[in-house]
């Protein structure tokens, strides 16, 4: 097993030297150490929002885009866009990579991920930083560096902070971290003992169905045969749980109904979960609407988009090949969703203006493109505004010149 470890270590890092650091000071006090949150992976209701969220910013497709003759064109061809959208590093595939890191950001509020260049500083591969704790450090150029601190046989490994992604979530407070809270820890506390008092009403319930007095004393063969009658009564469904007696024996029943839990605190704290999220009851239990996933989409996976986007069109690219146009844009469609009947109605106002093409608008539908899909058609009664000033000129000289020609002669006189 140390090996294996030994072999994945050193395939994301092999080959790289420890720099000379030291720690690097906050301007306003704040830590710099990051220790991620405890594990809540055990609490159903938790891992399902994280995975919602994951799930759905996984499906967010990056692509590689450059500024060709003024516009926006992709970069089919590139072995960067290959590795972004296909295989990131050799163990994980695109949708694997992008849910690893947003399962971080949305649970521990910050993600990282290393990217591996050769020595031309070329993007060779991405991986996605497991690690016990985390320090900001600097060089003594002032160059800003991130230590990561692992369990076993890896002490700690320093990276440059130009070489790595870094995604955070509830960046309200911090510098470079993005700093926890107790909100959920409490919340979460409150939830499992709400989970363990139903757990107790249902394991307690029925354990005693009541109290039988057995005349004679305790232990003898003829009070031990009784008290084996009164059970087998009591367990028997043909005896529909009624128990005869004789002048011996005496049964008091016992209310065994299980004692109802809070449920309305239980459900104050379930919703207070899912608003820490941003993930709704339908998104949770996905039984959602097109107005629940817009709602979850522009709240949560949008903002998530954006931040992808910057980030790693900063982190991947020099100053000078973004200024020059190259830009990561993670794209999702929105309309997945959607009803047929919305889709359709969509293609039927935007198609006749122009806006979408034969290839944009079957991909709205979920169907393939076909050959020479990408033309654009326009109804006759909309025009080009350049077109219809020409028209208006045209026909204002066509009036001016009849004007010059004066009124004919009438034929009559």
């Amino acid at each position: 097993m140390k090996g294996i470890l030994r072999s994945a270590f050193d395939a994301v890092f092999g080959g790289t030297k420890e720099p000379k650091t030291t720690t690097f000071q906050m301007i306003n006090g704040w830590s710099n150490f990051f220790v991620p949150m405890e594990d809540y992976s055990k609490d159903i209701l938790i891992k399902t929002c994280i995975d919602r969220v994951a799930t759905h910013v996984a499906k967010l497709h990056p692509n590689y885009v450059v500024m060709k003759k003024g516009k926006k064109q992709p970069a089919n061809n590139s072995q960067l866009q290959t590795l972004l959208a296909i295989s990131p590093n050799p163990y994980m595939n695109a949708y694997s990579f992008l849910y690893n890191l947003a399962t971080k950001a949305v649970a521990n509020k910050n993600a990282f991920a290393y990217i591996k260049r050769d020595r031309q500083r070329n993007v060779i591969s991405l991986w996605p930083m497991e690690y016990q704790s985390c320090e900001a450090r600097e060089d003594d150029r002032g160059n800003l560096y991130i230590m990561f601190r692992y369990g076993g046989t890896h002490s700690t490994r320093t990276i440059p902070y130009t070489d790595l992604i870094h995604l955070r979530s509830m960046f309200q407070q911090g510098e470079i971290f993005a700093d926890t809270d107790d909100n959920l820890a409490n919340h979460m506390a409150l939830l499992t003992k709400l989970g363990q008092s139903f757990e107790n009403v249902v394991e307690n319930s029925g354990r005693i169905r009541g109290i039988a007095k057995i005349a004679g004393q305790a232990g003898t063969e003829a009070w031990k045969s009784k008290a084996k009658m009164l059970n087998e009564n009591l367990k028997d469904p043909a005896q529909g749980g009624m128990v005869v007696t004789d002048g011996t024996m005496e049964f008091t029943p016992v209310d065994s109904e299980p004692k109802a839990a809070d449920t309305a605190q239980l459900e104050f704290v379930r919703d207070n979960i899912y608003r820490y999220f941003g993930v709704s009851k339908p998104i949770a239990e996905g039984i959602y609407d097109e107005t629940s996933w817009s709602a979850f989409f522009e709240s949560v996976i949008e903002p998530f988009s954006i931040q992808m986007s910057q980030e790693f069109t900063r982190k991947l690219f020099t100053p000078d090949e973004i200024a020059a146009g190259n830009e990561i844009v993670f794209d999702a469609n929105r309309l997945t969703y959607a009803s047929t009947d919305t889709k359709v109605e969509l293609i039927r106002q935007l198609r006749p203006l122009g806006i979408l093409t034969t290839n944009q608008s079957l991909e709205i539908m979920n169907l393939p493109p076909i050959a020479d899909g990408d033309d654009r058609v326009q109804t006759l009664n909309v025009a080009n505004t350049d077109i219809v000033s020409q028209y208006q000129m045209s026909q204002s000289q066509k009036g001016g010149e009849k004007d010059e020609q004066g009124p004919t002669d009438d034929p009559a006189d």
